[in-house]
């Protein structure tokens, strides 16, 4: 019986999240600071309102990239566990029905 479930690529996409796609947006933490450092000096030299939409945009930019890092770990950590319960739901029905 063949398996449907491949527990090696789905692990793939999780090693693949990790390696390519939380380096960039963790990559932010070193820019977005310095963007919020801008924020200061841009209240004395433009229309107040153009200043604090800018430092409202840096700070919801900074937290998005913060929680979207965190839920591509999740991700990863979630798509581990799948691959392991399927492999465990594997064995179990391969025992019971006197396999290996």
């Amino acid at each position: 019986m063949g398996r449907v479930f491949d527990a090696a690529f789905v692990r793939q996409v999780g090693a693949n999240i990790d390696a390519n796609v939380v380096p960039v947006l963790e990559s932010t933490d070193a820019i977005l600071p310095e963007l919020s450092a801008v924020d200061r000096g841009l209240h004395a030299s433009v229309a107040l309102p153009m200043a604090a939409s800018y430092t409202t945009a840096v700070s919801a930019a900074t937290e998005s990239m913060a929680a979207a890092a965190e839920s591509f770990r999740r991700m990863r950590e979630a798509l581990d566990g799948c691959a392991q319960d399927m492999e465990d739901a594997d064995e179990a029905c391969a025992r019971s029905f006197g396999g290996e």
